[in-house]
């Protein structure tokens, strides 16, 4: 009986452990709440990101450099990492963080060296990433703000003249925080009021993830529109010449 008793509180002091290690781990996951950016320039109006024929793992390729372009960035954007956090009740998440994908210079180089036709042009520009903020700054029940800003300078080399002020800024304020995400994980009433906000709004990651993703995106249109217009302007400038 004794023998018995004995086992019977091994195996209860066993199912003990495994329970508060299950608690734990589950405590510090909340705490550390770690988020994946995944930021690129996709197709206008969808989601894909087309990596082609690559032997490679996409977000460590080296893209091969577009000999019309040069893509340079300033000394402050290119110290820090691509997206910044300050968290509150998760205060063990990382607060730099750093893009799967490679940095703004990096993502703006593979964009013009897969997509070559859609910058066809026989003038050499100099693209400088003057400025790139994407952050998120989290508070426990109110006054999280998602937001991004972009500015790039794009220049012709033949007259070191500015011909694109590219300025992109906005934010998302949302009331996915951290305090009522921590809250609503622990009543089935809390998931059924919180998960249709999330799904609306979704979380911080993803809205880091978007804001990237649409100020970049919004770069790359632009500049398309320009490099259009400028060979346009030049093909008119012969044509008026071989016929005055």
């Amino acid at each position: 009986m004794r023998t018995s008793s004995n086992l019977l509180y091994i195996n209860f002091l066993f199912d003990d452990k495994k329970i508060l290690f299950f608690l734990y781990s589950f405590l510090l996951s909340f705490f550390l709440n770690c988020i994946a950016i995944r930021v690129y320039i996709s197709e206008k109006g969808t989601d894909a990101f087309d990596i082609g024929n690559v032997d490679t793992i996409p977000h460590f390729e080296i893209p091969n450099l577009n000999p019309h372009f040069e893509v340079i960035e300033s000394p402050e954007t290119s110290r820090f990492l691509f997206a910044t956090r300050d968290p509150s009740l998760f205060f063990l998440a990382p607060r730099k963080l750093e893009n799967e994908y490679g940095s703004v210079k990096t993502l703006i180089q593979r964009e013009l060296d897969r997509n070559r036709d859609d910058y066809k042009t026989d003038r050499r520009f100099k693209i400088h990433i003057k400025n790139f903020e994407l952050k998120t700054i989290d508070r426990c029940f109110y006054g999280s703000t998602t937001s991004v800003k972009l500015e790039i300078d794009v220049n012709r080399v033949e007259k070191d003249e500015k011909n694109l002020d590219f300025r992109f800024e906005d934010s998302i304020d949302s009331n996915v925080t951290d305090c009522n995400f921590a809250l609503a994980t622990g009543t089935i009433v809390g998931w059924l009021i919180y998960m249709p906000y999330l799904g609306f709004r979704g979380n911080r990651e993803d809205q880091l993830n978007q804001l990237g993703r649409i100020a970049l995106l919004d770069f790359s249109e632009k500049l398309k529109s320009y490099v259009e217009k400028s060979s346009f302007e030049k093909s008119e400038k012969k044509v008026r010449i071989s016929h005055p």
